[in-house]
């Protein structure tokens, strides 16, 4: 008896090449002893709902898309019980590609899927952001949220991850330090922040490369990079060069620790992305790191 594979197309994400290889990626599963359901994906959030309702009679869940829409597929998985959840295959389209890159998954439609049919699982962990959001690698607010959203689609697509650094530098003079108070493992910080991360990944953005920070993709913890507000050039020379090398160590205008939970309060409501797309407006949330929530197929 064949096994029953649910197949998700983003016809928006940044790259096209899946639309051409489309029908070669179906074959490949089909000859892989999967029977393929197609689904494109219509709106925002329909992924998130079809997996809620569907995924459970599936023995896989593919989708193909960018970040965003990775964080949809696993939201929607996260809503049904851990037992119920089938393992989830990606292949990355999209124009920055942080979590294809920290798992090994390729980039060419046609080899991630020979990479899904014939790979592992690997379970990794994913972010609660609140009571009803989730994310894959990456929760922010600040500098890094107007370079993740902001960013015209267009840009994206035509510069890649340039488009992130870009508009980076552009917001870098318009975004006002954000007064927060920080509690953590029996902690508490209040600062004025310009960046703010929690994350499970060894890439953001396509801009920083964390992969010196030790973060494991499923050992339970996040990691927080707090960058304080920068009040001259010799602060932001040294905090560009820290986080170009990825050393945080004795700076001053960084903070940086593992966390299993965070709760973040703010005197006004604040903008955050998820996994590279808005993520809403808050005062004060809580973010906690669910273990080895999801399985993913990685090359073996």
């Amino acid at each position: 008896m064949k096994r029953k594979l649910l197949f998700f197309v983003n016809p928006q994400a940044g790259h096209s090449e899946i639309r051409g290889s489309l029908m070669q990626v179906i074959q490949i599963f089909t000859a892989g002893g999967y029977e393929v359901t197609v689904h494109p994906t219509s709106a925002p959030r329909d992924l998130t709902r079809q997996i809620a309702e569907r995924a459970a009679g599936y023995d896989l869940v593919v989708c193909t898309g960018g970040d965003g829409t990775l964080n949809e597929a696993v939201s929607g998985l996260m809503q049904l019980p851990p037992a119920d959840r089938p393992p989830l295959g990606y292949i990355p389209g999209g124009t920055v590609n942080d979590v294809a890159k920290t798992l090994g998954l390729s980039l060419d439609p046609i080899l991630a899927a020979q990479d899904i049919v014939t790979g592992r699982e690997f379970p990794i962990d994913i972010g609660a952001f609140g009571k009803d959001r989730w994310f894959v690698y990456v929760a922010a607010f600040g500098l890094f949220t107007g370079v993740s959203y902001q960013t015209p689609q267009e840009d994206k697509q035509v510069l890649g991850r340039l488009a992130y650094f870009l508009h980076g530098v552009k917001a870098l003079g318009e975004v006002k330090p954000i007064h927060a108070r920080v509690e953590f493992e029996n902690q508490a910080l209040e600062l004025d922040v310009l960046d703010g991360l929690v994350c499970s990944t060894t890439s953001v953005g396509g801009v920083l490369a964390l992969d010196s920070l030790g973060i494991s993709l499923n050992d339970g913890q996040s990691e927080l990079l707090l960058v304080r507000d920068i009040k001259n050039l010799i602060d932001f020379n040294n905090v560009s060069t820290a986080l170009l090398k990825s050393d945080f160590r004795e700076n001053e205008n960084i903070v940086s620790k593992k966390v299993r939970r965070v709760h973040f309060t703010f005197d006004t409501p604040v903008d955050w992305s998820l996994d590279g797309e808005y993520g809403g407006t808050v005062t004060d949330v809580e973010i906690v790191n669910h273990q080895r929530a999801v399985n993913i197929i990685v090359p073996r």
